[in-house]
C-alpha cells in the first residue's frame, strides 16, 4: 500500500465518519512517513489545525498531531458521534510566544487550562496500526473541548482526583496521573523536532496528555469532566 492509498485511505473514513481502515499497512510505518500521511490527509479532507496535540514516543522524541478546527470548542460543545471511542482529561495551553529548540517552554506559556480530548480512530482497530500507525491517524486525537476559563492552578496537577462523567453515570475517578510525568514535558520535547508544517507559534493551542487514560464511552451522551475544581462539558450527538 503507498503513501498515496494511505492517506486516501483516512481521510475517505474523516469524510465519511467511519473507522473501516484496514490498520495492518500502518503497522510497519516510520515516523517521517506517518508525519506525511497525517498532513497529507490534513490537506486531503481541507481541514484547518484548530490545536496540536503532542506526545512523547518512546525513544524521547516530541511528535505532534493537529486536532481539525471543525471539532475543536469550548465547554458546553456538541461533537458528531461518528468514529468517537472515549474521552480523556487533560491540561493544556495557549503560546504567549514563539517555541524554538532552546526556548524555556514555561515562560512562553499565555495561560493553561483544563480540556477533555474526545478519542477517535478511522482504523477498524487502532491497536493493531502500531505507535507510528496511531501518529497518522492523529493520535486518535478526533476533538476537544476546552475549559471556560484559564486555570488558576497553571501546570500543577498534583493531589487533584480527575472524574468523568457521561449520560448520567461516573465512568472514572482516581488521583490525576499525567502520561508523560509533567504537563510541559510533551510540549519540551515536541520543541526540538517540530514539523514546518505544525510550529509553535505564539497563539498555537495545545493540549500535552492525558491524566486518566482513555475513558471508554459508548454511544451519545452528556460527559462532564472535572479536575479538582474545574469543569468541562460536551456533547456527543
Amino acid at each position: 500500500m503507498t503513501e498515496a492509498e494511505m492517506i486516501a485511505a483516512l481521510a475517505d473514513g474523516q469524510r465519511r465518519g467511519t473507522h473501516t481502515v484496514d490498520p495492518a499497512p500502518y503497522a510497519a510505518l516510520g515516523r517521517d512517513a506517518a508525519n506525511r500521511i497525517q498532513l497529507g490527509v490534513l490537506d486531503a479532507v481541507g481541514a484547518k489545525v484548530g490545536m496540536l496535540k503532542t506526545a512523547v514516543q518512546a525513544d524521547g522524541a516530541g511528535v505532534a498531531s493537529p486536532i481539525y478546527g471543525a471539532n475543536v470548542g469550548r465547554s458546553g460543545m456538541r461533537l458528531p458521534l461518528a468514529n468517537v471511542l472515549g474521552l480523556e482529561v487533560e491540561v493544556g495551553l495557549v503560546l504567549g510566544k514563539d517555541v524554538g529548540p532552546e526556548t524555556d517552554v514555561a515562560a512562553a506559556v499565555d495561560h493553561y487550562f483544563t480540556g477533555i480530548e474526545v478519542v477517535g480512530s478511522r482504523f477498524s482497530n487502532r491497536t493493531a496500526a502500531g505507535v507510528n500507525g496511531g501518529l497518522a491517524d492523529n493520535m486518535s486525537a478526533l476533538g476537544y473541548v476546552i475549559g471556560g476559563e484559564p486555570r488558576r492552578l497553571k501546570d500543577a496537577i498534583d493531589g487533584l482526583t480527575v472524574t468523568l462523567e457521561f449520560a448520567d453515570k461516573q465512568i472514572y475517578a482516581a488521583p490525576a496521573k499525567h502520561g508523560f510525568g509533567t504537563v510541559l514535558a510533551s510540549v519540551v520535547a515536541y520543541a526540538k523536532a517540530q514539523l514546518p508544517q505544525l510550529p509553535l507559534k505564539a497563539g498555537t493551542i495545545i493540549t500535552t496528555g492525558s491524566l486518566c487514560g482513555l475513558v471508554l464511552t459508548d454511544g451519545p451522551g452528556h460527559a462532564v469532566a472535572r479536575l479538582g475544581d474545574d469543569v468541562v462539558e460536551c456533547d456527543l450527538v
